[in-house]
């Protein structure tokens, strides 16, 4: 057998049979309907699974093309690309689950997904439990029913860039006949491939790190084939295409993901390291860093860095996040990440501000915690903005 591709030479290269013209570059098929040459393909289309020249809706070819790179890049079967990536986790949920059910995910979560999960609760009957200690396997198996249906993961979650080790929740997922589902946003395939540790499906904002420049809202959905078309006979019906613009910048955007992911990662470990030292700083949350918690689960399972992600607490807590963040010049305010420029929130005085303390208590929130999505600027440059923000944030003492 040939050997497999690198991932810049599959994002670049694997989609190329949806790509029918001449052009090097695929063009945009920016058309709602594709002409039928005879009757019968009426019936074939509509008879078929995401045909790629029927209708937008069911499919499009610049939307098949990134699906086939993103599948070769997770290591799946088959993807599903939507219109964002929290349309990507209620077609999971939609799809794979039903009243009743029982779900088991991490305490710590991101706020959109929580967001769906108690809407399942209050309105069909879902069953929880909240996994405190993602590093603790025993924990995980012992939230297990005989109604479980699904596990959800982060790794890193956010926003703590707690670990969870993939490889040890897929084998509890396969010992108890439970399907297990990783967010794969924060590392990215390039890191991290679920799916090779034995986790079912891989879901990720493709907002982030896969389109990664901060232009596009896009989600994924990485896995088997059968849950795959499961999904897409759902989206057909609720309609969370894709539009092909979008599928172009995402695919365009896959074409340096590598390069762009691996840079980011090293500035990101370089800073982190940088940040321990710095005196207003209480604590660096990054799995690079050998004090991390879940270090030793990041050195299995994360390949080439780990993730452009960086989470530290200002000692000088509220006032001082937020000083700090209005200081800063290169990197920008903003509640997204995994762009090519650095972006910075203080979630406690923007995402979080009106959550109730006792839900940022259980999601490591605290008044003094920064989240800082590493671009690929010069690290000179990103070390002097930061120290520009130790200096707004010791006025605010």
């Amino acid at each position: 057998m040939p050997k497999p591709w690198g991932p810049t030479t599959t994002a670049i290269h694997a989609g190329k049979r949806f790509n029918t013209t001449r052009a090097v570059t695929t063009p945009i098929f920016q058309t709602s309907v594709f002409q039928l040459m005879e009757n019968s393909e009426g019936a074939e289309f509509s008879a078929s699974v995401e045909p790629p020249a029927f209708y937008t809706r069911w499919g499009n070819p610049n939307t098949s093309e990134v699906e086939a790179v993103l599948a070769e890049l997770e290591g799946a079967e088959r993807a599903l690309a939507t219109a964002s990536g929290m349309a990507a986790f209620a077609l999971v949920f939609e799809a794979l689950l039903k009243p009743g059910d029982h779900l088991v995910a991490p305490a710590a979560i991101y706020l959109g997904t929580e967001q769906l999960i108690r809407r399942w609760e209050a309105e069909r009957g879902l069953k929880v439990t909240w996994v405190q200690n993602t590093l603790d396997l025993a924990e995980w198996e012992a939230a297990l029913q005989p109604e479980t249906r699904m596990i959800w993961v982060e790794t890193p979650s956010n926003p703590t860039l707690a670990l969870t080790d993939l490889a040890g929740v897929a084998a509890l997922g396969k010992k108890h006949g439970v399907r297990t589902v990783a967010d794969n946003t924060f590392p990215s395939p390039i890191h991290t491939r679920p799916l090779a540790f034995g986790i079912d499906l891989s879901v990720a904002s493709a907002t982030k790190y896969l389109g990664g420049h901060s232009d596009l809202v896009a989600g994924v959905i990485a896995g088997p084939e059968a849950d795959i078309v499961a999904c897409w006979h759902l989206a057909k019906i609720l309609g969370p295409t894709l539009d092909p613009m979008a599928s172009w910048l995402l695919h365009r955007g896959l074409k340096t993901l590598a390069l762009r992911v691996r840079r980011a990662s090293d500035n990101a470990q370089a800073l982190a390291q940088w940040l321990l030292w710095q005196p207003h700083v209480a604590r660096v949350d990054y799995p690079g860093l050998p004090s991390h918690p879940g270090h030793e689960i990041a050195v299995r399972q994360m390949e080439k860095g780990y993730g452009a992600m960086v989470g530290f607490e200002l000692r000088a807590g509220l006032v001082a996040g937020q000083r700090f963040c209005e200081a800063l010049e290169v990197i920008t305010r903003g509640v997204s990440l995994g762009g090519v420029e650095s972006l910075i929130q203080h979630p406690a005085s923007m995402s979080h501000l009106k959550t109730a303390p006792e839900v940022k208590a259980r999601l490591g929130i605290t008044d003094g915690l920064l989240r800082f999505s590493v671009g690929i600027e010069d690290q000179p440059d990103l070390i002097a903005d930061l120290e520009k923000g130790f200096q707004a944030a010791a006025v605010a003492r």
